[in-house]
C-alpha cells in the first residue's frame, strides 16, 4: 500500500504498518545488528484486557514494537481511518521468520509451553526449514525462583531472537520486567504459538484464515477455556470500538477505555 504510514494509531498504541514479510526481515535485520528490542503483538482480547489491566496497557505502550493480530484490529484500524497493510500475528510470522533465519543463518530459542510442546515444535521446524538453528528450546513452566536459571541459559545459547510463549499478558509483563537481562536482541511475546507448531492445536483452514474466521475454529476446539474470551469479549471489543468512533476518530487513535 503505497503511501501507507510506517505506524499508525490504535487504541493509544503504536502499531507497525508493514507487511508479514517486511516484519520478518526487519526483526532479522534488526537481530544481526544487535538492536535489543521488545516486540508484542495486539488482538481484540489484548485490547480487552488493558482497558482493565493499567499495567498491561503500559507495557504495551512502552514496547519497542507491536504489531496488530487478527480481524478485530483491522477493523479497528479501518474505523479509524488509518487501514493496515497486513495481519501480522505471531502464527503467520513464525514460518516466514524460521524461513528466513535459516537461509540467514540467525540462531533462535524457543521459551514457553510444555517441555514436550516446546521440543515438539523445535524439532518440526528444524525439520521442515534445513538450516535452521534454535540453540535453545525451555519450557515456560518455572516461577519467579528460576528466572535466573533460564536467562543463563538463554543468554549462554548465542540466540539473536528469543520467542516467549507464556500467555498474555504474563509473557509481556515478565519480558518487560526482565528484559533488561537478556542478551538475545530482538524478543517476542508469542501467546499459544508452540501448540501450533508442536501439532498439539490444530489451526483453522486457510479460506477461514482468510475470512477472520480463524476464532471460531479454536472456539470449537477449547468452547470452555474460550468462550470468554470469544463469545463474550469480541462484542466487549466491537463496543469499545464504535463508541471511540462516535466520539471522533482522534479517540480511536489515542484512547482506551
Amino acid at each position: 500500500m503505497r503511501g501507507a504510514p510506517a505506524t499508525v494509531n490504535i487504541f493509544g498504541f503504536r502499531v507497525k504498518n508493514t507487511s508479514l514479510r517486511g516484519a520478518a526481515e526487519a526483526i532479522l535485520d534488526r537481530s544481526e545488528k544487535g538492536l535489543r528490542e521488545n516486540i508484542f503483538f495486539v488482538n481484540a482480547h489484548c485490547v480487552n484486557i488493558a482497558a482493565k489491566n493499567p499495567a498491561y496497557r503500559k507495557i504495551l505502550s512502552r514496547a519497542d514494537c507491536v504489531f496488530a493480530d487478527g480481524v478485530g484490529i483491522a477493523l479497528a484500524s479501518i474505523v479509524a481511518g488509518q487501514a493496515l497493510r497486513d495481519n501480522i500475528n505471531g502464527t503467520d510470522l513464525f514460518p516466514v521468520l524460521c524461513d528466513i533465519a535459516a537461509q540467514r543463518k540467525i540462531p533462535i530459542a524457543l521459551l514457553g509451553a510444555r517441555p514436550d510442546i516446546v521440543q515438539r515444535c523445535a524439532d518440526r521446524m528444524t525439520s521442515r526449514y534445513p538450516g535452521l538453528n534454535i540453540v535453545c528450546a525451555l519450557d515456560g513452566y518455572f516461577g519467579p525462583e528460576k528466572d535466573d536459571e533460564v536467562i543463563a541459559k538463554i543468554n549462554a545459547s548465542g540466540a539473536k531472537v528469543l520467542l516467549v510463549a507464556r500467555g498474555v499478558p504474563i509473557q509481556e509483563t515478565w519480558i518487560d520486567q526482565l528484559g533488561h537481562r537478556i542478551e538475545v536482541p530482538q524478543v517476542m511475546a508469542v501467546g499459544g504459538l508452540f501448540d501450533f507448531y508442536s501439532g498439539h492445536v490444530m489451526r483453522a483452514p486457510l479460506v477461514m484464515r482468510r475470512l477472520g474466521l480463524e476464532w471460531l475454529v479454536r472456539l470449537a476446539q477449547e468452547p470452555r477455556r474460550l468462550f470468554r474470551r470469544y463469545v463474550i469479549g469480541n462484542p466487549v471489543f466491537l463496543y469499545r470500538t464504535f463508541r471511540l468512533r462516535i466520539q471522533g476518530r482522534s479517540n480511536l487513535r489515542n484512547r482506551l477505555s
